[in-house]
C-alpha cells in the first residue's frame, strides 16, 4: 500500500473544491504521527467487511461504515488547520486561498460528494493501517 504522502490528491476530488479539500485533510493528516492520523480516520471509517489481499497485499476494506457527521466535523478540523497555517501568508493567492477555505463547510461537502472522494478516506485507512 502507498504511503499518505504518496497518495495523489487529484485522484479523488471530481471538482477543483473537492481536491482542494482533500489537499487539506491530507496536509492535517500529514502533520501528525501516523498512530494519531489512524486514531482520527477510524473516528470517521469503520470498514465492515475485509477482503484477505487487495491489488497490492494489503487487506481490502469491501463494505466500509462512514459517519457523515463525523466526516464532516472532520473536514472542518482539517481545513481550519490549513487556514491557521496559512494565515501568515500576505500574497494575493494565499489571500484567495484562504477566502475560499473559510467557505468551506464539511456538512454541505458530505451532501454532495463524489464516490472517489470519500474513496480517499478508504486509502488513508489502508495506508495507515498495513503501511509497513
Amino acid at each position: 500500500m502507498k504511503k499518505l504522502s504518496w497518495l495523489s490528491v487529484e485522484d479523488y476530488g471530481t471538482t477543483p473544491l473537492e481536491v482542494i479539500i482533500v489537499s487539506a485533510m491530507k496536509g492535517y493528516l500529514g502533520e501528525m504521527p501516523e498512530s494519531k492520523a489512524l486514531k482520527k480516520i477510524e473516528e470517521v471509517f469503520d470498514p465492515k467487511v475485509i477482503r484477505l489481499f487487495g491489488d497490492d497485499g494489503a487487506p481490502m476494506p469491501v463494505q466500509s461504515t462512514v459517519d457523515g457527521a463525523k466526516f464532516a466535523a472532520f473536514i472542518d478540523e482539517a481545513v481550519a488547520d490549513v487556514v491557521k497555517r496559512m494565515e501568515s501568508d500576505m500574497s494575493d493567492i494565499g489571500q484567495i486561498a484562504l477566502e475560499a477555505l473559510r467557505d468551506i463547510d464539511g456538512k454541505v461537502i458530505v451532501e454532495t460528494m463524489s464516490p472517489e472522494f470519500v474513496s480517499f478516506l478508504g486509502d488513508v485507512y489502508r495506508s495507515l493501517k498495513f503501511d509497513k
